[in-house]
């Protein structure tokens, strides 16, 4: 039988709060209707869906890794790296994302990210044919979120 901590219950009060946020930014009607222009809606909701992820985790590792000895779940040192070069990368996306225009921020976001995947998670360094393969994700799958979004359901892409 599971038994909810009272860190679970914060963590699911969080997550529905940030949920709440979530929606009130997605209502916040955009001002000015300049293309490219994200709205003030914009940095509210990421910033709730991060939130909302990171809580996520917590309460799913909290939930599922049990430990016999009492002690408490923590990030390694290279998790903690990896997790702050993720969360850095997202922000700069996201600032860029007001910048640059969708199409030049998300490419250089998912060649930039799939490098650092590879990085942390593979523990491999660069090579001509990773870098090429980034490149072609990347164009892939900007392509792919351009096409869908913005040409089949017609969304204007910031």
């Amino acid at each position: 039988m599971t038994r909810v901590t009272e860190k679970q219950s914060f963590y699911l009060l969080l997550i529905l709060g940030a949920g709440y946020f979530l929606h009130l930014a997605s209502t916040i009607p955009t001002m000015m209707r300049v293309v490219g222009d994200p709205g003030p809606g914009f940095l509210p909701f990421w910033v709730s869906a991060i939130i909302m992820l990171l809580m996520g985790y917590l309460l799913v590792v909290e939930t599922l890794i049990k430990r016999e000895s009492g002690e408490t779940v923590r990030l390694a040192r290279r998790e903690a790296v990896t997790l702050t070069v993720t969360l850095t990368a997202i922000v700069l996306y996201l600032v860029m994302l007001s910048l640059a225009g969708f199409f030049v921020s998300t490419l250089a976001f998912l060649f930039v990210f799939r490098l650092i995947v590879n990085r942390f998670l593979n523990d491999a360094w660069p090579t001509p044919r990773t870098l090429l393969a980034s490149a072609l994700f990347a164009l892939a799958s900007t392509s792919a979120i351009y096409l869908v979004f913005s040409v089949l359901f017609g969304l204007s892409m910031p």
